[in-house]
């Protein structure tokens, strides 16, 4: 199939054809078409959509290539977008595993060989909430479920694997889960969120109330177990909900400290100019909203912390080459300075105002306003707000028509198709993306004064010796480290260090793991 590359704001000069011949699977649409299984349930739990907890099922629609007798197929789960808010409630003609683009990004890349799950996810928040800090909390604990949702999902294939023949055929050894907008959201958090500490930091505390914004005492821990039986439900326990590698197409990132270093791969895509989440660092702005939500970080900052770690490293070596990545790197590179990215890759950024919100994104106008008012939502005033996010569609649709304001966004689908194609080959096929050692739990090592000042201890168990302990910056770059250590109670004297956050990654004979530590 022909794909497109687009390259500038101006639609008919903005295409490279990529004319390759050769069909490889998992890297070409091999298949002519594809099988969905519509609404399997994968789990239960508590939804506050309509204001009080209530228990509902969690649903996918599973799509499977037509005719295709392998049985060890990579999964991918795709999280579609909405504002964790249900179509047309939430002012915008997206928030469905339905919606027009979700549905061609998963029947792309079934052709290609995948299992792929549309998974929808529990929403619910309050956008008028009177305070930036309630309007940040209710959204922050709507990213929390939406996560906790997408863990819940990855097990429930485990499970499928382990005691029903697997009946979907994958290979639960490689699994990735991508999503657009609020599904960014929430594969930006799957990557990188696994410290409590993480989201109890100050932006996330209301001080109003005096209390954490996300107590996973009550609303379960980060897979979904635990928390306050009215709740939370457990959901597949025993079963693991580890992946391989994430992808966002127009996410963000509650805070850039999330990343870590041995963190695993991230593809991120998103708008230059998109006025809802930060392209670098900012503040998400949602549809329907009062106002400001919370401070995050874009796909610029995500990329490039994430290459700073050495976590996109899996990309690198052999270089992937190709028109959509050399477009990506020309982008980048022209940018050093601007967003300080010099060529980082994973990351491919959509130019101008008129391609920086969804411009993947279509609809027939006259079916979404008849659909909204099932609803009773007012179909002109959705429209409208599309409208704005995106002005070339609009003057596409109102002055040549339906099928060339479609084209344009099946355009950008054909991009982001030919950018994370190859990097999901490399991180699921080609070379399978693994951390290169154990990774310990954080639980097993005790760091204290944190925040410290001319020292700093590490106790681990006694029976797991400390081999070394290296101090990264945020920005990654390697510090200072402790060497040739060879033991369990290490005190670091004379740090030496500006103020500030670090990583200290602490290694034993088998294992490392990684803490924060602040620098007072």
């Amino acid at each position: 199939m022909k794909k497109n590359l687009l390259l500038s704001t101006a639609f008919c000069a903005s295409l490279f054809a990529n004319t390759t011949n050769a069909q490889t699977r998992y890297l070409d649409e091999v298949f002519p078409s594809v099988t969905v299984t519509s609404n399997v349930v994968y789990g239960n739990n508590f939804s506050v959509l309509t204001g009080s907890p209530v228990a509902q099922d969690l649903k996918m629609d599973i799509y499977e290539p037509t005719g295709d007798t392998q049985s060890d197929r990579p999964l991918i789960l795709y999280v579609p977008t909405g504002s964790f808010l249900p179509r047309y409630i939430n002012q915008t003609p997206t928030g469905a595993k339905t919606d027009s683009a979700t549905v061609e990004m998963c029947t792309r890349l079934a052709k290609q060989g995948y299992v792929v799950a549309a998974v929808d996810y529990r929403r619910g928040w309050n956008p008028q909430a009177s305070s930036q800090e309630l309007r940040a909390e209710s959204i922050i604990r709507a990213v929390y479920r939406g996560l906790q949702d997408a863990k819940t999902c990855v097990r429930f294939f485990r499970k499928d694997v382990a005691t029903n023949s697997n009946s979907y055929g994958i290979d639960d050894t490689k699994i990735a889960v991508g999503g657009q907008g609020s599904g960014g959201y929430i594969s930006y958090a799957y990557a990188t969120l696994d410290e409590v500490s993480e989201i109890q930091l100050p932006k996330f505390f209301n001080v109003t109330e005096n209390k954490v914004m996300v107590d996973p005492a009550i609303m379960g821990d980060f897979s979904g177990f635990g928390g306050s039986s009215a709740l939370n439900n457990d959901n597949h326990v025993g079963y693991s909900d580890d992946i391989s590698m994430v992808f966002s197409i127009g996410g963000a990132i509650g805070d850039s400290t999330w990343i870590d270093p041995l963190g695993m791969p991230i593809i991120a895509l998103q708008g230059e100019a998109d006025f809802f989440a930060p392209f670098t660092y900012g503040i998400v702005t949602v549809p329907g909203t009062g106002g400001n939500v919370v401070e995050v970080s874009g796909a610029s900052d995500v990329v490039r912390l994430n290459n700073q770690f050495g976590n996109n490293d899996v990309f690198k070596t052999p270089s992937i080459t190709d028109v959509y990545t050399t477009r990506a790197d020309a982008f980048n590179t022209n940018k050093n300075g601007t967003y300080g990215n010099g060529g980082d890759e994973g990351l491919f950024a959509f130019e101008g105002a008129g391609n920086g919100n969804g411009p993947w994104e279509w609809l027939d106008t006259v079916a979404m306003k008849a659909e909204a008012a099932q609803w009773g939502q007012d179909g002109d005033v959705i429209l409208n707000g599309f409208y704005t996010a995106n002005p070339v569609f609009k003057a596409l649709y109102e002055n040549v028509g339906y099928a060339a304001a479609r084209a344009r966004a099946i355009s950008y689908i054909d991009t982001i198709q030919g950018y994370i194609s190859p990097r999901l080959f490399r991180g699921l096929i080609e070379q399978p993306y693994y951390v290169s050692v154990e990774e310990v739990s954080a639980t097993e090592v005790n760091v204290y004064p944190n925040p410290a000042s001319d020292h700093i201890s590490f106790v681990a168990d006694h029976n797991n010796l400390i081999s070394s302990i290296s101090f990264f910056s945020l920005e990654g770059k390697l510090v200072r480290v402790e060497s040739n250590v060879n033991a369990a109670n290490v005190v670091v004297s004379n740090l030496d260090l500006p103020k500030g956050v670090y990583f200290a990654t602490i290694s034993f004979n088998k294992g490392t793991t990684t803490k924060k530590v602040v620098i007072k």
